[in-house]
C-alpha cells in the first residue's frame, strides 16, 4: 500500500531546504513600497551633497521658479546642474541618519541657491533646464515652483509619489515611463500628463486649478480621488484596467458635473463608490490640449544629455520587472516557504505582515481546501495556531484569510525555536537544554515528552530553588512556555509547551535560532 502523499509532501517541508519555485503576490501599493524600501536599504550609496551624491535618497523637495528640471533613472542619487545655481540642503531625521545595521537615509531639499563649485554640470548656463536630477532608490517628492516645468524622461522606479504645493503654472511630462506606483497629489494651478506603463496610478485634487490628464498612461489600477470641484481628470480603461472615481460630496442636484473626468474606454466601466461624478468619452479637445503639453515639456528640456559613467560599485537602476539578486522581501519570503503546504489549485495573492504573525489571503477551489490548508500549516513548522479568519465565495471559488503567528518576531528573524536536527524533537535533546538552566541546587529525577509538544518534570529542590529555576526558564528558553506547576515537601512537578513541534529549518519563515542565554 502507497503512503498517503500528502504527509510525504509536509515531511519533505520540515526535513528540506524549500526547494519550491517563487510564487509572486499580487503586486499592490504595500508591496511596491516595501519593494522601494528594500531597494533603497539593499547598499549604501556614496553620500556627498559638494559633489551632488545625495546618498540613500527617500525624499526631495524641489523649490524651484520659472525653470526646467528633468529627472532620470540611474545607479546612483546624484544632483547635475544646468543653467542657475542651487543648492542641497538636508532634511534627514536624527533618527533616520542613525539606524543600526542599515544605511541611513537622506531626505534633501534643493533649491536656488550657492551650489557647490563640485557640482558637475551638464551642458551651457545658457540652457533651459536648471537642473537634472538622476533618481535609484527616492520615491517621495514634494514640488513647489511658479511656471516650474517638470519632466520626467523614461524614470523606472517601484513608487514614486509627488505631492504639488501650491504654485502658479506648474507643468509635468511623464515620458515613457516604467513605475509600479505613481501617485500625484495637485494642490496648485498644475497641469500634468504622461506616457508609459504603470501597475498602479492614483490621481489627487485638492486645487480647482488642476488638469491631471493620464489618457496617454497605461496602467491596471486607476485611483480617482478629489476635494474641490472644478479639478479635471482623464484617464485610460483598457480591458484589464480596474478603475475608480471617489469623491466624498452627497449633495443633490448637478453637482456631478463640478467633478469631470474624460475616459478613453467604456465610460461606463468607471467604479463610483462614493458620491457622484460626470464620467464623459475623451474629446479631441482634450488630445489636442496634452499633445501640446508635452511638446511644451520636452521642448523646454531638450534632447536627453549624456550623464556621466555612474561609480563602478553602484548597483544597477531599479526596475519594476524582478529581477534576481533583489532583496528578498519578508512577504515574498513566507509565500514562497509556504507553497509546499497549498493544496492543489491554491494560490497565495497577499501577506498582511504585523508583529509576530500575519493574515495570508488568497483563492482556493472551496472551504475544504482552506480548511485542510489550516491544518496543514499547524503540522508544517513554519507557524503556530493557523486558524481561518473568513472565507468568501467568488464564482466556482473561494476567497480565504487565515491569520497565523510566526515562530519569531518577524519572517528573517531568529527563531524561538529550540535548536536540533532531524525532523522531531527527542526527549534527550530537551533535557540537555534544559539542565543547564535548572541549575545544580535542583534535582530532575523525571522529563517526559508528550507528543511532541507537551514537557512534563518531576524533582526535588527547596522552593526557593525551584521557583529560581522557573524563573530561569521562563526568562532564558524562549522555545518553552510554562502551562502550570505545583511544589511542596521537597518536591516539585511543571507542564510546559514547546513553542515549536519541529526543529527549525535551515530556510524557513524564519532564521536559524539565535544563541541560547
Amino acid at each position: 500500500m502507497k503512503p498517503p502523499l500528502r504527509p510525504l509532501l509536509l515531511a519533505l517541508l520540515c526535513t528540506a531546504p524549500f526547494l519550491a519555485p517563487a510564487a509572486p503576490l499580487d503586486v499592490t501599493p504595500d508591496t511596491l513600497i516595501e519593494r522601494a524600501n528594500l531597494l533603497r536599504d539593499a547598499r549604501e550609496r556614496p553620500w556627498d551633497p559638494a559633489t551632488g551624491r545625495l546618498g540613500n535618497l527617500r525624499q526631495v523637495h524641489i523649490i524651484a521658479n520659472d525653470c526646467t528640471v528633468r529627472v532620470v533613472s540611474g545607479a546612483e542619487n546624484r544632483l547635475f546642474l544646468g543653467r542657475g545655481s542651487f543648492s542641497v540642503t538636508e532634511d534627514t531625521l536624527v533618527a533616520d541618519r542613525q539606524r543600526r545595521a542599515l544605511p541611513p537615509v537622506r531626505d534633501v531639499t534643493i533649491a536656488a541657491g550657492p551650489a557647490a563649485p563640485a557640482i558637475p554640470r551638464l551642458g551651457a548656463d545658457t540652457g533651459a533646464v536648471c537642473f537634472t536630477l538622476q533618481l535609484a532608490t527616492a520615491h517621495e517628492m514634494l514640488v513647489r515652483g511658479d511656471r516650474l516645468a517638470l519632466l520626467f524622461d523614461r524614470v523606472e522606479l517601484p513608487v514614486l509619489r509627488i505631492s504639488l504645493n501650491p504654485s502658479a503654472d506648474m507643468r509635468l511630462w511623464f515620458y515613457g515611463v516604467r513605475l509600479g506606483l505613481l501617485s500625484l497629489s495637485s494642490n496648485a494651478w498644475a497641469k500634468a500628463g504622461g506616457t508609459g506603463q504603470i501597475e498602479w496610478l492614483k490621481l489627487h485634487s485638492t486645487q480647482s486649478s488642476s488638469a491631471l490628464l493620464f489618457h496617454d498612461m497605461n496602467a491596471r489600477h486607476v485611483g480617482v480621488s478629489a476635494l474641490t470641484t472644478g479639478a479635471r481628470f482623464s484617464i485610460r480603461i483598457g480591458q484589464d484596467t480596474d478603475a475608480g472615481y471617489y469623491q466624498p460630496a452627497r449633495a443633490p442636484g448637478a453637482i456631478a458635473h463640478q467633478y469631470p473626468i474624460w475616459i478613453d474606454g467604456p465610460v461606463n466601466a468607471l467604479k463610483v463608490p462614493a458620491g457622484r461624478v460626470d464620467a464623459l468619452p475623451l474629446t479631441g479637445a482634450l488630445r489636442d490640449e496634452t499633445r501640446a503639453l508635452q511638446q511644451d515639456v520636452m521642448g523646454r528640456a531638450g534632447p536627453m544629455p549624456v550623464l556621466p559613467a555612474p561609480d563602478p560599485s553602484a548597483a544597477p537602476a531599479p526596475t519594476v520587472r524582478a529581477a534576481s539578486g533583489e532583496p528578498l522581501s519578508p512577504r515574498q519570503r513566507v509565500s514562497d516557504v509556504l507553497q509546499p503546504v497549498l493544496l492543489p489549485g491554491m494560490a497565495l495573492g497577499k501577506v498582511d505582515l504585523w508583529k509576530d504573525g500575519a493574515a495570508l489571503e488568497g483563492r482556493a477551489p472551496n472551504d475544504q481546501a482552506v480548511r485542510q490548508f489550516v491544518k496543514d500549516l499547524q503540522r508544517s513548522g513554519e507557524v503556530r495556531n493557523p486558524q481561518v479568519a473568513w472565507i468568501r465565495a467568488e464564482g466556482e471559488r473561494v476567497a480565504f484569510r487565515v491569520l497565523v503567528t510566526f515562530l519569531c518576531a518577524a519572517p528573517g528573524e531568529p527563531s524561538r525555536c529550540l535548536p536540533a536536527t532531524g525532523s522531531s524533537y527527542t526527549r534527550e535533546q530537551v533535557e540537555d537544554a534544559l539542565r543547564p538552566v535548572l541549575g545544580s541546587a535542583v534535582t530532575l529525577t523525571r522529563l517526559d515528552l508528550v507528543d511532541g509538544a507537551l514537557v512534563t518534570l518531576e524533582g526535588r529542590g527547596s522552593e526557593a530553588d525551584v521557583r529560581a529555576a522557573m524563573e530561569r526558564v521562563r526568562n532564558e528558553l524562549p522555545w518553552l512556555e510554562a502551562s502550570s506547576s505545583g511544589m511542596g515537601n521537597g518536591s516539585f512537578s511543571a507542564r510546559l509547551r514547546m513553542v515549536c513541534t519541529t526543529p527549525p529549518r535551515a530556510a524557513g519563515i524564519c532564521a536559524a535560532p539565535g544563541p541560547q542565554r
